[in-house]
């Protein structure tokens, strides 16, 4: 796989956004502007995990030749911590859970829920592209 086949800057410029975001929300004594930088928090929160998935389906696809039938959201988390690229299955399913619940009702116990999980989801994306960039760097492909 080439490097322009799994571009790595993406989802590490939508974690830069995420985590100076939820840094303001976590320094932000307002409960006003805190509410607001929730919001904000949350709308990252849903494009990091998005395009986390995509770049986890794009390489499966391309280094272990998975069909799209192959990779239902499940298979995809199970073959990724298979392969140790993630660190924890259970969490992607939770984050998955709790970026279903930004689609169809938004409120307020759905938005801590998903602020309460921010630190966790920040790490695991860390252990992501570090995992993917050291499989690329390992078949000289970045």
């Amino acid at each position: 796989m080439k490097k322009s086949e799994l571009n790595l800057d993406i989802l590490k410029n939508s974690l830069k956004t995420l985590k100076e975001c939820y840094d303001d929300y976590s320094a932000e004594p307002s409960k006003k502007m805190k509410d607001y930088i929730k919001d904000s928090c949350i709308k990252r929160f849903e494009y990091t995990y998005e395009t986390s998935k995509k770049i986890m389906n794009k390489f499966l696809k391309k280094e272990y030749d998975k069909s799209e039938k192959d990779l239902t959201i499940n298979n995809i988390f199970r073959e990724m911590y298979g392969l140790d690229l993630i660190k924890n299955f259970e969490n992607w399913t939770d984050y998955r859970e709790k970026r279903n619940f930004t689609s169809y009702e938004y409120n307020e116990k759905y938005t801590d829920s998903i602020i309460a999980v921010i630190p966790d989801f920040i790490s695991d994306v860390e252990y992501l592209i570090s995992r993917l960039e050291g499989c690329l760097q390992d078949d000289g492909m970045q």
